[in-house]
């Protein structure tokens, strides 16, 4: 999916090429959004009840993200940014809120796009010029 090509990678390049800090606040909305997403997820399913019919894979997904230990982890990566930003100097400050919007965005269109059923554009490739006497 392109955007999951897009959004990966620009975790990718901040992770390698900036500071812990900026590292920790780019991948924060990740943790922080499937936390979310299960815990709506899990509400769902308990709405629903036995009305509708999942692999145990979803349930499984749904238990892990929306758990107790779950939302342990994320608190702790939290404490980690927070820790971080207050140890940082305003450039890194800024730098991590810009990372951190951006990996915000990222991720709306990483969910975006299951939605819109987004898919690769079907590109042709047209023959330059040159080849046309081979």
């Amino acid at each position: 999916m392109p955007n999951t090509v897009l959004y990966t990678s620009y975790m990718i390049r901040i992770v390698a090429t900036k500071c812990h800090a900026e590292g920790l606040a780019v991948l924060l909305p990740c943790f922080w959004v499937y936390m979310h997403v299960g815990k709506c997820m899990l509400k769902l399913r308990e709405d629903l009840g036995d009305s509708v019919k999942r692999p145990p894979a979803y349930d499984a997904w749904i238990d892990m993200y929306a758990g107790d230990e779950f939302e342990r982890d994320v608190k702790d990566y939290i404490d980690m940014c927070d820790n971080a930003a207050k140890n940082a100097d305003e450039s890194t400050l800024k730098s991590m809120r810009e990372h951190f919007m951006m990996s915000c965005k990222l991720e709306h269109m990483f969910w975006d796009q299951a939605n819109d059923l987004m898919k690769w554009p079907d590109i042709v490739a047209e023959s330059c010029e040159g080849d046309k006497d081979k």
